[in-house]
């Protein structure tokens, strides 16, 4: 595709996209909808919106998830210039869930939970999907399978426009504790084994929270530890090529500080980048911010289309 068709592109998405949600941004990231969305009184967690950028979905908790393990996703619609008040949303609530992920056609949501599996209870963090029915309701949770998944925990589901699954788990045999990896969809709609997207993006500290574009070309995710980082968590972006995913480039001051960001989202158009950012000394429960996409990922070559 040309870069004057790109544009119009973005042009049209832009258009179809002013009366919703995600139609602005500022330059330098803000708390996103403090008050409805942000909360100063518990933890927020990945956002995930429908191709419309009418429904928003994220976790909440009240405590902090990597040691409570609990968390509810919530939702939220877009109605009149506002959000409407969030709710759980009709798969969650019962059971701790949290990460959730909209397929690019919206037909399913992705999400991280543990909850028994064929009756039998489980302590892992397992992979799980719900499909929208003709009515547009929710079907019930479906577990991704054993072929994909493993006894350690998987998070963070995000998958492109053919249905390849990308997650991060700290199961063995990966580069540090956590690495991302890839599960190819099978024709029969079940998912193949795990497979590591290797040292282009893992290393020997921790990857996770990948966010994938519609064509399986660019990928965000967070990191601990690394030399080029900026405080205790980064966002980062790789690139994909015939040789597979490269080295990672650190998405540097503008989005990250010397505090913890994690959990990075595209809004539809791509033109907003929303994360989480978090301060432990002394302990703030975390916030969603959102930024404009605009220089911060040329990797996407996205037209700064003005509302």
């Amino acid at each position: 595709m040309s870069s004057s068709s790109r544009c119009i592109s973005a042009l049209l998405a832009a258009l179809a996209l002013s009366t919703s949600a995600t139609a602005a941004a500022p330059r330098t990231p803000e708390v996103f909808a403090p008050g409805f969305v942000s909360l100063p009184d518990q933890e927020e967690w990945r956002i995930a919106f429908t191709p419309d950028g009418r429904t928003a979905f994220w976790g909440v908790s009240s405590g902090f998830f990597p040691e409570t393990r609990q968390a509810t996703i919530v939702f939220s619609e877009w109605r009149d210039g506002r959000w409407s008040e969030p709710r759980p949303a009709p798969f969650s609530g019962v059971y701790s869930d949290i990460d959730p992920f909209v397929s690019p056609d919206g037909r399913r949501l992705f999400f991280s939970s543990i909850r028994p599996l064929n009756g039998a209870p489980r302590a892992d963090v397992e992979l799980w999907v719900v499909e929208r029915r003709r009515d547009g309701s929710w079907s019930e949770p479906r577990h991704l399978g054993s072929d994909a998944l493993s006894t350690g925990d998987e998070l963070y589901p995000s998958v492109d426009a053919q249905g390849t699954l990308y997650f991060a788990s700290d199961r063995e045999g990966g580069y540090g504790a956590w690495d991302l990896y890839r599960s190819r969809l099978r024709a029969d709609g079940t998912y193949g084994p795990a497979e590591n997207l290797g040292p282009g993006v893992n290393t020997e500290y921790w990857e996770f929270n990948p966010h994938v574009t519609p064509d399986g070309k660019t990928m965000l995710f967070a990191s601990i530890g690394r030399p080029d980082g900026y405080g205790y968590g980064d966002l980062y972006v790789s690139q994909r090529t015939w040789r597979g995913w490269q080295p990672a480039r650190n998405l540097g001051p503008t989005v990250n500080t010397a505090l913890d960001e994690y959990h990075p989202t595209l809004s539809p158009d791509h033109r907003t980048l929303y994360f989480v950012r978090h301060q432990y000394e002394p302990f703030v429960p975390s916030e969603l911010y959102h930024v404009r996409v605009g220089r911060l990922l040329p990797e996407l070559d996205v037209c700064d289309v003005h509302h």
